[in-house]
């Protein structure tokens, strides 16, 4: 039986002399649910005695990590943290958001106290980035009630069956039982989804009745046909338990048996969401804007800042985009122009001809399905070859390319999975295959910022670096990652990719005013009020496609703050290469710049400033 007795993290930590005043008021207390066995985790930390910063670090992070048991399991972090998690799931009603704000005070209290200043440089800059996350906990919490509980992106309704299927092990009899019991600790999840979507319809925060349509979709893709034998997880489940080596066949039929049961007991729960969700519509008669909302717009600032990891002022950014997109529309004129397209009479038809100049391969069936994931996969292959000379640190993890799961397609184009920091699992690129073709224009530009030099570069090596304490190892900066991974498709044209590929530069450019446009029209929908239409019209005079204009736009709308991050972590990458060139002259080594800027795991934008500068320290001597 799994041991749940831990100690406080202040108990050990003799540092910890005050608690950080919370605003918590809009965290609504309740009565926790009643629990099956293994369904919530432990709301405090096991402890290390605290003898250097990297083990009052390491048991800082331990403390958040108890009560986010999935990001345990994603991370492959169980034994480093000494914490069984792979049978438990996350708390997500209003107490145990408020455990995991007390647990980040501690961690802020604890750093109040120790002797940070006679740390050395590095050490100073991790407990920086330390600082900054737990900053940004206590200051997101604040905000829990303008969130969107059913968001079709980042829901957990949306997520579970592909975290179950790609990412809870099954290598063991203990693991096919961990999954079981985590089958059954997700009606918890859904109750608490369903309470938070009550909440949501006693207020004037009702999303968008058209993000609630696919959140009724996601939840009706989990629901099938109601028949638990054929649903896909358990389906999935039966056959890894099936390829388990010396696995008992009886045992296995029972255990089977056992997780269509769970299954079958969701149904109702998962029929409750759903009719939660149905009563808010017609509710929903505000412009999409977190602008119109109360408390909108100190919210929109305060996500804002979370995703780029940088102050800048929502207007900043809105201006900072149309100044970018003004910048790639005379570049993609050009571009467009070289290769006999009239862009400069209609740039939107210009961009939709190249598009459709580029191709696209067919998609309706499973072996057209699979053309497209090989040759994306050789795409993988030889970006690895291309890019060996300019990097030094790279990862032991390979990159996987697969579907996303049922439900989890066309929320997204493409996106990625890191591997654990024990590397038991590939890092996965998901190339969403659901439309009737996929355009080859930018299937290039987007293997570079998924897989290779991006995506997949930085975390994974972010997640081998265990010369890092364990915060910068496990947790991201959207600004910093995203940023990255942009740059890597701008070091693909800056290395001649493209030079025999100019359609293909095209892509790489219209994917880079992409992330201009969204700069524009994220701030335009929260800060300026747009419309959802004149959001729309923005994105097609730019020439993008009504379906994809769509996408972009509702995804804004569910998810404020996190598309600008994308261009702006990029320019400060590409800012400190060129500080660090100017400072360095010839001492300068792209490949040192690289490494230093992938050496310390994820940070927040504005401390990546000290990271090039201990960079340019060490390289003068």
């Amino acid at each position: 039986m799994r041991c749940n007795r831990w100690i406080s993290i202040c108990a050990l930590l003799a540092a910890c002399t005050s608690t950080p005043t919370v605003d918590t008021t809009a965290i609504e207390t309740m009565p926790a649910p009643v629990s099956t066995t293994g369904s919530r985790p432990p709301t405090t930390a096991p402890v290390l005695e605290p003898t250097d910063f990297r083990s009052v670090a390491d048991e800082i992070t331990r403390s958040l990590l108890v009560m986010q048991p999935e990001l345990v399991t994603d991370l492959g972090a169980g034994e480093v943290i000494g914490f069984d998690a792979n049978h438990l799931l996350s708390d997500l009603s209003p107490r145990g958001r408020q455990e995991l704000v007390t647990a980040a005070a501690d961690g802020l209290a604890a750093l109040d106290g120790y002797a940070i200043t006679a740390l050395d440089a590095e050490e100073q800059l991790s407990a920086e980035i330390l600082r900054w996350y737990l900053e940004d906990i206590v200051t997101m919490a604040q905000y829990a009630g303008l969130e969107n509980p059913v968001n079709y992106i980042t829901g957990v309704h949306a997520g579970f069956a592909e975290f179950m299927a790609d990412v809870h092990p099954i290598n063991s009899e203990q693991d096919a039982e961990d999954y079981v019991d985590r089958l059954i600790g997700f009606r918890l999840q859904v109750m608490d989804l369903i309470d938070a979507v009550e909440r949501m319809g006693e207020s004037d925060l009702v999303p968008s009745e058209r993000s609630l349509g696919i959140a009724r979709w996601q939840i009706g893709n989990f629901l099938g046909d109601g028949d638990a034998e054929s649903h896909p997880m358990v389906v999935d489940f039966k056959d890894r338990v099936a390829a388990l080596v010396g696995e008992d066949q009886r045992w296995a039929a029972g255990i089977g048996a056992r997780s269509e049961a769970a299954v079958r007991n969701l149904f109702p729960v998962m029929e409750d969401l759903d009719a939660a969700v149905a009563r808010l519509d017609g509710l929903s008669d505000q412009a999409p804007g977190l602008v119109h909302l109360p408390g909108g717009e100190e919210y929109y600032a305060a996500v804002l800042r979370h995703h780029l990891g940088i102050d800048m002022s929502p207007q900043g950014v809105h201006e900072a985009g149309l100044e970018q997109v003004e910048r790639l529309r005379i570049e993609l004129t050009g571009a467009l122009g070289d290769l006999g397209y009239a862009a400069e009479q209609d740039f939107a038809s210009a961009m939709r001809q190249a598009k459709s100049d580029a191709g696209a391969m067919p998609t309706t069936s499973e072996p057209q399905r699979a053309a497209v994931l090989e040759m994306t996969q050789q795409t993988v292959a030889e970006a690895a070859r291309a890019f060996e000379d300019l990097f030094t640190l790279k990862p032991a993890a390979e990159v996987q390319v697969m579907r996303p799961r049922p439900g989890r397609e066309g929320g997204s184009g493409a996106y990625y999975r890191s591997p654990p920091l024990d590397g038991s699992r590939p890092g996965i690129y998901y190339l969403s295959l659901g439309g009737l073709e996929f355009g080859l224009l930018t299937m290039d530009t987007t293997t570079y910022h998924e897989g290779i030099p991006g995506h997949h570069f930085q975390l994974s090596v972010q997640r081998e670096s265990q010369h890092l304490p364990l915060h910068q190892r496990a947790f991201d900066f959207t600004g910093y990652a995203e940023g990255w991974a942009l740059y890597a498709e701008w070091l693909a044209a800056n290395e001649g990719l493209y030079e025999d590929d100019p359609l293909g530069n095209v892509g790489r450019l219209r994917m880079e005013l992409l992330r201009a446009a969204r700069m524009v029209v994220d701030t335009g929908i929260h800060w300026a009020g747009w419309s959802r239409d004149q959001a729309l019209g923005y994105m097609t005079e730019l020439g993008f496609g009504t379906d994809r204009a769509t996408a972009e736009v509702d995804r804004y709308i569910v998810w404020p703050g996190q598309a600008p991050a994308y261009l702006v972590g990029m320019l400060e990458i590409k800012r400190l290469a060129d500080r660090a060139s100017a400072e360095l002259g010839e001492d300068y080594d792209i490949v040192g710049f690289h490494d230093a800027v992938l050496s310390h795991g994820s940070v927040p934008l504005e401390l990546l400033d000290e990271v090039v500068d201990l960079w340019i320290a060490e390289v003068r001597g």
